[in-house]
């Protein structure tokens, strides 16, 4: 069995960082535990069972393909939920979301500035699977909160929680993060709720009883939650990839607006998205004045001035060479998903609530928007082809080491140009039966 990538040994047998809390030691990533074991133990398993229907090469991708629909699938599923406060897919109030969603989720097109399941696998494990995730966790939470829904939370549930939380702080990049900015906000809307609905003076009392009308199950999880959140940036403060000083705090704040710039500006995707949010908010302020209206607006609201605060928060994570702007589609993922529920519900709201009048012109725009998205998320299979192709090379070759002839990565980020580069991959390519032996290969292009 091959044995994990190189640095990555430590947090693998160190799920918890203990060394980092008691030794002070320093090594890669370790606050993200559970996203590695989950990447890991996925693909040293689901090639070898797909193997029993298919080829070894055909095994590997197939696995891939397996594991971005399930993600892509739970995403879309609980944005749907969360709009339609169903969770049953046969229902209209479900479906209409749902296919709202499904084409902004770009494979290609727009993948680079918006995308939610990565071109790399590895990246949807670290990224897209925990957001996944912690929509799960959160969704008895908003239900309480926003749909007045009691949560049924008995001992069993309650357990299931409190290790789901464990398991999600120390699961990628982006959940520290989002609990971080999302939970104290959560519970200030609460508390401003109840102040509102609490008339007492002096303000100083009116203050302390609005706080312990905050429900006790909503404090405990998400203080709970947060300080797992802060104990896993307190390990990451450890992350042997972090280069330092190299990039002070204030280079990374000033580098900023060219992330965001580029995010937005680069492609039709976001800027499309946005228009048809303001056109959407527009028409609601302006021509409805329901109660579901006004609680829709109060909800942009909270999740406008959780982008911003998010987004300011991202400098505090550190540094990556391959992310000199701090901000790209992938850390700014939280926002995005919060962009699409957005527009999701919005657009849902207007669908069942506009007059027949405009509702066939209405719908006719969002079938364009829908149709822009769907032609822009053109499949490009060549960097595919080409590593398919190298990799049945390797399997064909007779040779311990092997030349490839091919000008792409192969299941690597760069091209290796010395044979005892490939070791690792080689020993992973005999774990999945794609060599019959542990070949070592290289490329001179």
């Amino acid at each position: 069995m091959p044995t994990p990538g190189r640095g990555y040994y430590q947090v693998l047998h160190d799920p918890f960082g203990i060394d980092v809390l008691m030794k002070n030691e320093k090594y890669p990533t370790p606050n993200r535990f559970f996203a590695h074991w989950t990447a890991s133990t996925y693909f040293m398993n689901m090639p070898l069972f797909l193997q029993k229907f298919t080829n070894p090469v055909s095994s590997v991708y197939l696995s891939t393909a397996i594991a971005k629909i399930i993600i892509q699938i739970l995403i879309i599923y609980m944005l749907a939920v969360y709009i339609s406060n169903t969770r049953s897919i046969f229902k209209l109030d479900f479906l209409i979301p749902a296919i709202l969603i499904t084409p902004l989720f770009q494979a290609w097109g727009y993948n680079r500035y918006m995308g939610i399941i990565d071109q790399s696998v590895i990246y949807t494990f670290f990224y897209a699977l925990p957001m996944g995730l912690l929509l799960l966790l959160f969704l008895p939470f908003f239900r309480a909160i926003y749909y007045d829904k009691s949560p049924q939370i008995n001992i069993f549930k309650g357990i299931l929680i409190a290790l789901f939380m464990v398991v999600l702080s120390l699961n990628g990049p982006l959940v520290p993060g989002v609990v971080l900015t999302l939970c104290p906000l959560v519970l200030l809307n609460v508390w401003l709720k109840k102040y509102k609905q609490t008339d007492i003076t002096p303000s100083l009392k009116r203050i302390l009883v609005s706080l312990k009308k905050i429900p006790n199950f909503l404090l405990f999880y998400f203080t709970g939650f947060m300080l797992l959140c802060l104990y896993s940036l307190y390990l990451g403060m450890n992350d042997g990839l972090n280069p330092g000083d190299s990039f002070s705090l204030i280079d990374r704040y000033l580098s900023l607006p060219q992330g965001l710039y580029n995010v937005i500006s680069k492609k039709l995707g976001f800027p499309l998205l946005f228009l048809m949010i303001i056109i959407n908010v527009i028409v609601i302020r302006r021509h409805y004045q329901s109660e579901e209206a006004g609680k829709i607006l109060n909800l942009l609201k909270w999740i406008c001035i959780f982008a911003i605060l998010y987004t300011l928060l991202l400098p505090l994570g550190g540094y990556r060479t391959y992310r000199p702007n701090i901000v790209r589609y992938d850390t700014i993922m939280p926002v995005t998903l919060g962009l699409f529920f957005v527009f999701g519900y919005t657009t849902h709201y207007l669908i069942k609530n506009i007059s027949n009048k405009y509702r066939a012109i209405y719908i006719m725009g969002v079938i364009i928007f829908s149709l822009i998205f769907t032609n822009a998320d053109r499949v490009d299979l060549r960097n595919y082809e080409c590593e398919r192709l190298a990799l049945e090379m390797l399997a064909r070759s007779g040779d311990k080491t092997v030349i490839l002839d091919s000008d792409c990565p192969v299941m690597e980020w760069n091209i290796f140009h010395d044979p005892g580069q490939s070791e690792l991959n080689a020993g992973l390519f005999y774990h999945w039966n794609i060599t019959t032996e542990k070949k070592l290969y290289y490329q001179k292009k």
